[in-house]
């Protein structure tokens, strides 16, 4: 590896603008290329351990919409924005178990995290295509198959070897590592003398509070925003006090900005927030607003784990900066009625609920579909069934089989040890021969577990040699044993959600 090639990527790095800043106990740096594409990294101040590389590629129209500005691909690290869900998905949501891809770097090797990876380590496959320049991740069940590629080797063209991957598997996470080579040392050394000539601004330190707020709104601090809050951008030019309207179960707040001299409405849900997403959805709107808090009429201030339901429970004080705003909620949760009336009207108005959205019509609709799907799905796995209850009940006839055998040699060898202690030779004669044969039980025990990864017990043994000669008569009749295992799959789903339909705790019905 020469310097000649570090050059070209280095040289790019130097000649692009560059804006730093410190906080939180994190270096960031916002770089802006000839091609106006953007990197953000984030290191750690103490350790400079590279945290988060972050890209955005400017827009292919050449407009900067605010769909295409605020979308960054992650190079290291992984975004903890939270996908909201549409109106139309009907509580449906992008599975939990899905496998999440990931790289978290150390500062000797690429480190490569997959999550929800719940198979053992020896089900994986790793191999480097070199034509490619890819990594090849498969498991021999045929369940997962990733390529991936580390960019930093990519931009330096350094060659893929074997002998620095390395991988393992813990908490249902495939951990990958890739031994970084001396060319990519240099190089991080190299980048990180660079970034001590630039001029690192801490947090709040700024030639005007404009300039702050844009610097903070490119290098996008780290923040979760809630699915429960939308922006409504209101063009007007003159600041206005703060306003409340509950509209269709939703809070509408309409707040001053300071930084631009305009309004801005939040809405949000009364009971599925906290007064901290509240304060955080503020200051990510303006990034103008250092602090904001909000007080009780006592005095007393409120918590950013206190929920948002609190303010409309009585008159507060919307702090935002230096400047207060007296807030009068509207009548919302206070009712002259009894707490049994007021619980009565509540169940009248979720049984209409019931009723105009028609769920009682869905719900059986719903269970007459799966139940013929459940018959679709049975008729289907009918002969496989028959064919894998055949092989299973003759596969359990060879494993006694094998059991007897082995019971049976077992016995001869005690007799024969028996005649040669007792009458043809002597104990003394025949110690070394028992402890030989003693020993090689205890060794061929260890081998099972180095094989097999359990220990040599009688039911595991017995489940091994029983898979081994199902498996082997399933292949025997040409048994589509990927087909069976995926109806088997189908048809407990169905029966799950059947029975969810059919539970008398998790189906709510409306009253007649």
């Amino acid at each position: 590896m020469t310097q000649s090639t570090i050059l070209p990527w280095i040289e790019k790095l130097k000649s692009a603008k560059k804006a730093g800043l410190l906080q939180n106990d994190r270096k960031k740096v916002h770089y802006t290329f000839d091609d106006q594409t953007e990197m953000v990294e984030e290191y750690d101040a103490k350790t400079n351990l590279l945290l988060i590389r972050k890209w955005r590629q400017k827009p292919s129209s050449g407009l900067k919409t605010l769909a295409s500005s605020d979308i960054w691909t992650f190079e290291i690290g992984q975004s903890y924005e939270t996908k909201p869900l549409g109106d139309n998905t009907l509580g449906m949501s992008e599975s939990t178990t899905t496998p999440l891809f990931s790289r978290n770097d150390k500062n000797d090797c690429f480190e490569i995290r997959i999550r929800n990876l719940p198979y053992p380590v020896d089900i994986y496959q790793l191999t480097i295509d070199k034509d490619k320049r890819e990594f090849v991740l498969r498991t021999t069940n045929k369940k997962y198959f990733k390529r991936f590629s580390i960019a930093d080797l990519d931009r330096l063209n350094l060659p893929l070897e074997e002998s620095n991957l390395a991988y393992s598997h813990a908490n249902n996470t495939l951990i990958i590592t890739y031994k970084k080579p001396k060319a990519i040392l240099d190089f991080e050394k190299t980048v990180h003398d660079e970034l001590k000539k630039l001029n690192m601004k801490k947090e709040g330190d700024s030639d005007c509070a404009i300039r702050t707020m844009l610097f903070h709104r490119l290098l996008l601090t780290k923040y979760n925003p809630s699915i429960n809050f939308k922006f409504i951008r209101l063009l007007t030019t003159s600041s206005s006090p703060v306003q409340i309207e509950f509209k269709d179960g939703f809070a509408n707040i309409s707040v001053p900005l300071p930084s631009r001299g305009e309004s801005c409405v939040f809405q949000l849900k009364p009971f599925n927030t906290t007064i901290g997403d509240f304060v955080d959805v503020l200051q990510k709107e303006d990034r103008g607003i250092d602090r904001a808090s909000i007080f009780l009429s006592d005095g007393s201030r409120l918590s950013r784990n206190s929920p948002v339901e609190l303010m409309f429970e009585e008159p507060f004080t919307l702090r935002i900066n230096e400047t207060s705003y007296n807030v009068q909620p509207p009548t919302l949760f206070t009712s002259n009625k009894p707490a049994r009336d007021v619980l009565s009207d509540v169940s009248n108005s979720v049984t209409k609920l019931y009723h105009d959205l028609r769920l009682n019509q869905y719900v059986m609709y719903r269970e007459h579909e799966l139940e013929r799907q459940l018959a679709f799905l049975r008729e289907s796995a009918q002969p496989l069934n028959e064919l894998h209850h055949q092989l299973a009940n003759k596969a359990i006839r060879r494993l006694k089989w094998v059991q007897w055998s082995i019971l049976a040699a077992m016995s001869f060898q005690t007799g024969v040890l028996f005649r040669l202690v007792w009458i043809d030779y002597s104990w003394d004669i025949m110690e070394p021969f028992t402890y030989f044969i003693s020993y090689s039980a205890v060794f061929m025990a260890y081998c099972y577990y180095i094989l097999r990864r359990h220990d040599m017990k009688y039911m595991n043994m017995s489940d091994y040699f029983y898979l081994k000669i199902l498996h082997r008569l399933l292949r025997k009749k040409n048994f589509d044993l990927a087909r069976y295992n995926a109806l088997k799959n189908e048809i407990m789903i169905v029966e799950h959600d059947l029975q969810r339909l059919k539970d008398p705790l998790d189906r709510i019905v409306g009253a007649p």
